[in-house]
């Protein structure tokens, strides 16, 4: 079997609720091809009055999750036999290098940038806020290689990929995620709110997205089917309308920001 190639797209945008506030995306996405392994990140900022840098916080860790990956490969030699040998260790060796590095950033980040008086009015507000709960978000990152596929999880969004000719929602529930309510990175246990996925079978789609996504859809097989559709204009090219299809969608549905990041095999 030859080497197989991928395609790759990832698009962030503004909710209605946002653009009728004036407020940024709290949204970030990101892919990476490489010769043979492709890689899709998506972090959604959390928003609320606390954690007002949300915004840059989701862009570090979509960023830094794409680089915690490529630097796991390149420390172990390959994805594949890391998994095999032990899936659960691999996946939480990857999360904890995540979390590390997401931390590290907001440390530089904020050294370099103080809080402004209204940020710094928030913050005295609240009795005092950690660095991390400013930056807080949630992230998905998921990559495929020859000979497996796999994802990690912290907070809300969906992962949806093709196998076997299905789509299937290949990540493990989380009885934490109630309502509103979702594990995030900014948690003081977030390395054990990680969950993950790892599969050996064929899949030849990956698509992840934050909950602002499948909450514009009245159900999981419509959103399905949306990804299916997103799997197809990203293999034949035909992405440029999608960024304007989300806004649509947004404004018609959740009307939250949705960004989404998706990668297939050509």
């Amino acid at each position: 079997m030859g080497c197989l190639m991928y395609k790759g797209n990832a698009v962030a945008v503004r909710g209605a609720y946002h653009e009728e506030d004036g407020s940024c995306c709290q949204d970030s996405a990101r892919v990476y091809i490489a010769d043979d392994f492709a890689i899709a990140a998506v972090s959604d900022g959390h928003g609320s009055e606390k954690h007002f840098r949300s915004a840059a916080g989701s862009e570090m860790a979509a960023r830094i999750a794409v680089r915690s990956l490529c630097d796991f490969r390149e420390r172990n030699g390959g994805f594949a036999e890391m998994f095999r040998r032990d899936e659960r260790n691999a996946a939480r060796r990857i999360a904890a290098n995540m979390i590390c590095r997401w931390n590290s950033e907001i440390a530089s980040h904020i050294g370099t940038k103080p809080l402004d008086k209204t940020e710094s009015a928030i913050n005295r507000k609240y009795g005092g806020i950690s660095n991390e709960v400013m930056y807080g978000a949630t992230l998905i990152v998921a990559c495929m290689f020859e000979g497996g596929c796999f994802g990690l999880q912290i907070g809300d969004g969906n992962v949806c990929a093709l196998s076997g000719g299905k789509m299937i929602l290949p990540m493990p529930d989380d009885a934490k995620l109630i309502g509103n309510l979702t594990t995030s990175l900014c948690d003081s246990d977030a390395i054990d709110n990680f969950r993950y996925f790892y599969t050996k079978q064929s899949v030849l789609g990956i698509m992840l997205s934050s909950d602002g996504l499948i909450n514009s859809f009245v159900n999981t097989e419509d959103y399905l089917k949306f990804g299916q559709r997103v799997f197809e204009a990203v293999k034949s090219g035909l992405t440029n309308s999608l960024e304007e299809h989300l806004k649509t969608r947004s404004r018609e549905g959740s009307r939250d920001d949705i960004s989404i990041s998706a990668i297939t095999a050509v």
